[in-house]
C-alpha cells in the first residue's frame, strides 16, 4: 500500500507506503492505504484534504467507518477518482512495499 501528501502548490509533504501479509484484494489494499493517509494527514494538523485514488469502489464497511471518522477531522475534505496512470507515485510505492514483503 502506497500514498502520498502533497500540499496545493503540489510538493510532497510525505509518503508513506505499509506491507500486511493477508490483504484479500487490491481493494482492500487502497482502502488501508487511504485510512493510513488520513491518519497521517491528522498527524500533520492539515486542516482540509484532497484524496486522489485510482479505486472507484472503497465498499468496505469496517475500513469505510474508519476512513468516515478520520475524513471529520478535514473542512472541507473531498475525493476524486484518477486513473492508475496518473497515480504513478503511489503505485510505485505500494509495489516497492509488496515486493519488500516476498523478501
Amino acid at each position: 500500500m502506497g500514498w502520498i501528501i502533497k500540499n496545493e502548490e503540489g510538493a510532497v509533504l510525505c509518503r508513506g507506503s505499509s506491507n500486511r501479509i493477508h490483504v484479500g484484494s487490491a481493494l482492500v489494499a487502497e482502502a488501508l492505504a487511504m485510512r493510513d493517509a488520513l491518519k497521517q494527514a491528522n498527524d500533520l494538523h492539515l486542516q482540509s484534504l484532497h484524496i486522489f485514488s485510482d479505486s472507484q469502489s472503497l465498499l468496505l464497511p469496517c475500513v469505510l467507518t474508519d476512513i468516515r471518522n478520520l475524513a471529520t477531522l478535514f473542512c472541507p475534505f473531498s475525493y476524486t477518482f484518477i486513473p492508475r496512470l496518473e497515480n504513478i507515485q503511489a503505485d510505485s510505492l505500494a509495489k516497492a512495499s509488496l515486493a519488500r514483503l516476498a523478501l
